[in-house]
């Protein structure tokens, strides 16, 4: 069987429900940063590098939806929105190092407007996802020699 366990689908993410397995295949359709961090903390999704990417997507849809905000406002509304992962599982190493990533693009350069940095976010999250997948594929490839 082929799945996947998080997507980015632009408006939303799509994780795999991991409480439901191995009897059933379901999807949770995450519409907003609340949403993922509570499938973070109920262990829907599992696993702490998927756990980190979950982290990054959530905050990049955050962020998509408050482009309208002033700038200072978003940098404030967006520290609350990490602070949320971060408390979702405040053990797992890999989410605070996503959520580290992240914020760094909040720090610099603070001249960009709120658009410009919604697009960084969500491009940095999907840059996490796929050094995840890229790893993952090297561990599985080194397993088989």
């Amino acid at each position: 069987m082929n799945f996947k366990t998080i997507e980015w689908k632009g408006d939303r993410v799509r994780l795999l429900d991991q409480r439901k397995l191995p009897a059933e295949v379901c999807y949770l359709e995450c519409r907003d940063a609340s949403a993922v961090a509570e499938a973070i903390r109920n262990m829907s999704i599992r696993g702490a590098p998927a756990i980190g990417v979950a982290a990054a997507m959530g905050i990049a849809l955050a962020a998509k939806a408050m482009v309208s905000l002033r700038p200072e406002v978003f940098r404030r509304k967006m520290e609350g929105v990490c602070l949320l992962m971060r408390q979702t599982r405040p053990t797992a190493v890999n989410l605070f190092w996503a959520v580290g990533r992240m914020m760094a693009l909040l720090d610099r350069p603070p001249d960009l407007d709120v658009c410009a940095v919604s697009k960084r976010l969500e491009q940095e999250a999907l840059r996490i996802f796929k050094e995840d997948v890229e790893i993952n594929r090297r561990i599985g490839t080194q397993e088989r020699s």
